[in-house]
């Protein structure tokens, strides 16, 4: 834990009321007796360029995270939003969050991995985006990529959630760091509900400096590592170029996650 750093938590409904506050010293832990309606949201408030651990249900893992900005913002997911989320979770009238604020990580770790990361723009990273989401459907959206969740053999609802590409050739996925990261390893866990799935055998790496590598693939849901030739430094990582197997009939390659493992720089 850092101190010296003040970490302001709130439930916000949808008219922005705030239905609960807790505020602390470098933590913050923040028990609501009640029950989320649509609409509602979580907030936290701390300094610009914190790194935090949140967790804001006590049935999805924490989230280490670095705030850009300083502000943290989940909408309560409801309806289609929920499914890739454990069905229990945000549920009952009781609910426990935490918040943390965290020195700079060191050594070496998953960069990548989000559990919060939400669709569409946030300045709170890890965050995953991509071009194109199967017919738009939360269970095929990109932040399922940085999820944690390596379950690959099925597709739907949580915990079979997957990124896919919506048959669109010239799809890419990316990652963004917020800041300058020291990549190392690049870890793939392909969607692997076969004979549903197809995959992709070839596909492109390019990272903010310019620099590009080949991929090669294989039609397996375990994990498949691509060790750069040296550490490099980047602020975001695109999959692109993805060229799936022409020889098998099924039009659905997908991904279940990807891992971006290094260092602070």
């Amino acid at each position: 834990m850092k101190n010296g750093i003040t970490m302001t938590l709130k439930i916000l409904s949808k008219d922005g009321s705030v239905r609960y506050e807790a505020q602390g010293d470098g933590h913050c832990e923040l028990v609501w007796y009640g029950s989320y309606e649509p609409g509602d949201r979580i907030t936290l408030s701390s300094e610009a360029g914190t790194f935090a651990r949140i967790q804001a249900d006590t049935l999805i893992q924490p989230a280490l995270v670095y705030l850009q900005d300083g502000q943290f913002i989940f909408d309560i997911p409801f309806g289609s939003a929920k499914e890739p989320y454990p069905q229990e979770a945000f549920t009952g009238p009781i609910h426990q969050l935490t918040a943390e604020a965290m020195d700079t990580p060191a050594g070496r770790r998953i960069l990548s991995e989000n559990p919060l990361d939400v669709r569409g723009g946030s300045r709170v990273f890890p965050h995953c985006t991509a071009s194109i989401e199967t017919r738009g459907e939360s269970v095929f959206a990109a932040r399922n990529t940085i999820d944690g969740l390596l379950i690959a053999p099925g597709h739907g609802f949580w915990p079979y959630t997957s990124w896919g590409e919506g048959e669109d050739t010239g799809a890419h996925i990316d990652i963004f760091f917020g800041r300058r990261v020291l990549a190392e390893e690049i870890q793939f866990f392909l969607r692997a509900d076969f004979p549903h799935d197809n995959y992709w055998q070839e596909a492109l790496l390019t990272f903010s400096d310019g620099s590009a590598y080949p991929v090669r693939l294989q039609k397996t849901g375990l994990c498949q590592s691509i060790v750069l030739p040296e550490p490099l430094e980047t602020e975001w990582v695109r999959l692109s170029d993805l060229k799936k197997d022409i020889s098998d009939p099924s039009p659905f390659p997908a991904l279940t996650q990807w891992r971006v493992i290094g260092r602070e720089c």
